[in-house]
């Protein structure tokens, strides 16, 4: 509806507002029958007195005219109609009465030639009420809008209410007869147009006795007394949940793949056509109800759910009712806000817009039946948004005609938002690299928003109003939206790894195998697919050492899990994940995708639970099986996963590793010399000669980290004896034995045991 057109008068601008009381001058006459109104309120004055001498003329049937040379109103208002103490005849009052509707629609199709807009024949039309529902509907009207109505009503002595008007007054009013008025009652039936659409609604008197139709009070909806006044403005009688909008979004700015927007607009493009045809309420009359175009928009926080909708209204220049139900707990009035959110959408030709519309799918929910309800009715455009897709109730999701669903955006998508998101007016320096940030920060389209909007709030316009943003500010504003979303979860460990690939005690073969898998990931990005990597030996530390060289040669933070806790039997071992909101199990939490900052999921195995064979053992049944089912679970994640993902284990069991791991590095003891080096450093000088110490490496081969670790224990042990903290041979030769025995044969020299 087009309220910008109403030209508004001085003498009435003052009377422009919902709900109040105006009068307003006539100035009709014969000799202008087809002179277009000039707006909608002149309109609105010849209805006016068009009202009251229905009002008049039913006074003259009833024989209640003794008042009008009495009282001082009585005379006022019939020298404003034009009548005289003659006139008070009913063949005299049905030619006035006639004569001036004759006038009042010559006029009218006038000005709908002349392209004015008088909005109480448009409502009619639209809402197809027959000649007699357009006068119940006048009578209504002016009952809530004229003060001059009100006074003719007094004077023809019928009975007041201040809720509206008894329905066997409306009949006496607009019935020649006792036999019409029988015919007219089904005028208010619940089938009637002014009923089934709800334009009138009743007030029954249930403490007296009696509950005929004809006692019940009928009024007008407030909504509609606006529309019918051309008033678009909001009072404070509307719901505050509800807003209205003509949105600026073009859809261009909405990235997503252009098969599924095509296919939306062109669904909704057809809908929109088909109602505004000739045939538009053909489907409507054969299907009788659920003729709403449901749209449901679904996915995480930010993925352009509202922008959507927004986009929608603005391409097809429709105005967007919101409704915000995330903070209303009155299931009552949540109703109501629902049945008002469809009747502004019918009276504006709008799309309804339900966002965060979470607790209205649950399933069996209040909530969700009174939506039905509205939906069996509505002949409109709806659009559900939700980041929670689970649990719809049946009935419900029957009700939807098309489920978009919003994900995360991929690289290149993302890499598209953040340049449709680039205002014209700001420059980025020539030190940011958006492939690279964008590559950096898998960021939903909202928190790309929030990222140009600190970095141009931090770097400031010039006197132009420009900006101009470096990759130090961008990368600042990205962190922030990083930082509000690490996870502080018991199971699992974010964080800045510091070892280097060059400094990593091992082979230089192995050193240069680290290089290239962080060749292999950038690869895997431009790829848009996933990389994982197995790590195996005979020291956990060391593979973990390994991984986080790995993660900092690729510029990654890494976020640790211990294996044994991706229990998928274990309700206790859960998370919320960061952009479902939900809870989940840690297994499915550590492979969510997700918004923060690009990582190296690290899974590790300390205890050697994973087994990709079973023991063979019967009486281990269950152990293999509730360990088969882990597996399993932790696989079917694996073969999903699109980030960078790292499982150190020890030695792998001795079958081929699953297809799911793209390579297997399986870390080798560093060289014979840089053991020997770390031993003779840390032991005492007194004990040891070039033999022994060879004899130690040839038997006992270890990683460096293992090293510390026993020299450590020998160190505890040498002050337990009261000797020096530095440790002789024979101790640590000690110690070993007590943790970890003695090697059937030599491992990397050959030679005699130990």
């Amino acid at each position: 509806m087009d309220m910008q057109n109403i030209t508004r008068n001085d003498q009435m601008s003052s009377r422009s507002q919902a709900g109040q009381l105006f009068s307003i001058v006539p100035n009709i006459h014969s000799s202008i029958d087809a002179m277009p109104f000039a707006n909608n309120f002149e309109y609105l004055d010849a209805l006016e007195k068009e009202a009251l001498l229905i009002l008049a003329l039913s006074a003259v049937r009833r024989g209640k005219t003794d008042w009008t040379l009495e009282s001082p109103t009585g005379d006022r208002l019939y020298a404003w109609l034009g009548l005289s103490a003659g006139d008070y005849t009913i063949d005299k009052m049905e030619s006035v009465l006639t004569r001036h509707q004759q006038i009042n629609e010559s006029r009218r199709k006038a000005s709908i030639h002349a392209g004015v807009k008088l909005f109480f024949s448009t409502f009619c039309h639209e809402n197809k009420l027959d000649a007699f529902d357009e006068k119940i509907l006048l009578l209504l009207f002016m009952n809530v809008t004229s003060e001059r109505f009100r006074e003719m009503f007094s004077l023809c002595r019928f009975d007041e209410d201040k809720r509206g008007i008894k329905i066997n007054i409306i009949l006496s009013a607009l019935c020649s007869d006792y036999r019409e008025q029988l015919e007219k009652r089904a005028h208010f039936s619940r089938n009637a147009s002014l009923v089934k659409h709800e334009i009138i609604f009743f007030h029954t008197d249930f403490g007296k006795t009696s509950s005929h139709v004809m006692d019940e009070t009928a009024t007008i909806n407030e909504r509609h007394v606006r529309y019918i006044v051309g008033d678009s403005n909001l009072y404070n009688s509307t719901y505050k949940e509800i807003t209205i909008e003509s949105s600026n979004i073009k859809l261009a700015n909405v990235i997503m793949p252009d098969n599924v927007k095509e296919q939306m607009v062109g669904h909704v493009d057809k809908y929109l056509r088909e109602r505004e045809s000739v045939n538009g309420s053909r489907l409507d009359d054969f299907l009788e109800y659920g003729t709403a175009l449901t749209m449901f928009f679904h996915g995480p926080s930010g993925t352009g759910k509202t922008m959507m909708a927004k986009a929608l209204a603005h391409h097809f220049n429709r105005q967007l009712i919101t409704v915000k139900l995330d903070d209303m707990h009155n299931y009552w009035r949540l109703e109501y806000l629902m049945i008002q959110a469809f009747r502004e959408a019918a009276l504006l030709h709008g799309f309804v817009f339900f966002d965060e519309a979470d607790d209205i799918f649950k399933e069996g929910s209040y909530l969700a039946r009174s939506l039905l309800i509205q939906l069996e009715k509505a002949r409109c455009v709806v659009i559900f948004a939700t980041n929670k897709a689970t649990h719809i109730d049946p009935a419900m999701e029957r009700r939807l005609s098309m489920k978009i669903h919003f994900p995360l955006p991929d690289t290149e998508h993302r890499l598209q938002i953040w340049h449709a998101l680039m205002p014209d007016f700001i420059k980025l320096a020539p030190d940011v690299d958006l492939q690279s940030l964008n590559n950096r920060y898998p960021f939903s389209g909202g928190l790309i928003k929030n990222t140009i909007f600190l970095a141009a709030n931090a770097a400031g316009s010039d006197k132009n109003g420009n900006y101009k943003i470096s990759r130090e500010i961008l990368e600042q504003a990205a962190n922030l939206q990083t930082q509000q979303m690490m996870d502080n979860n018991k199971y699992c460990r974010t964080y800045v790894p510091l070892k280097k690939v060059d400094n990593l005690p091992l082979a230089d073969k192995q050193r240069s195998e680290l290089k290239n898998i962080a060749k292999a990931f950038q690869y895997s990005q431009k790829k848009d697919s996933g990389l994982n990597i197995l790590f195996s030996g005979t020291n956990i530390d060391t593979g973990i050492h390994a991984v986080d060289a790995l993660a900092a040669e690729c510029g990654l933070k890494v976020k640790a899990f211990k294996y044994g806790d991706l229990d998928t039997l274990c309700k206790d071992h859960e998370a919320t994940d960061g952009v479902s909101h939900e809870k989940v199990k840690l297994i499915d939490y550590a492979f969510s995708q997700t918004t923060e900052e690009t990582h190296l999921l690290l899974i590790i195995d300390y205890n050697g639970v994973i087994n990709w064979i079973e023991s063979g053992n019967p009486n281990d049944m269950d152990v293999n099986l509730t360990s088969r089912n882990g597996v399993a679970a932790f696989l079917n994640h694996l073969r999903e996963y699109l980030g960078f993902c790292c499982l150190v284990m020890h030695e792998c069991p001795k079958t081929n590793i699953p297809l799911e791991f793209h390579a297997h590095l399986k870390l080798e003891y560093p060289p014979e010399k840089m053991q020997m080096e770390h031993w003779i450093n840390n032991l005492s000088s007194s004990s040891l000669n070039d033999r022994d110490l060879v004899t130690l490496v040839e038997q006992h081969p270890m990683h460096i980290v293992e090293i510390d670790s026993i020299i450590h224990r020998a160190s505890i042990q040498s002050l337990v004896e009261g000797k020096p903290s530095q440790p002789s041979l024979e101790t640590v030769k000690t110690v070993i034995a007590r943790y970890r025995g003695k090697n059937s044969a030599p491992v990397l020299f050959g030679g005699n045991k130990i």
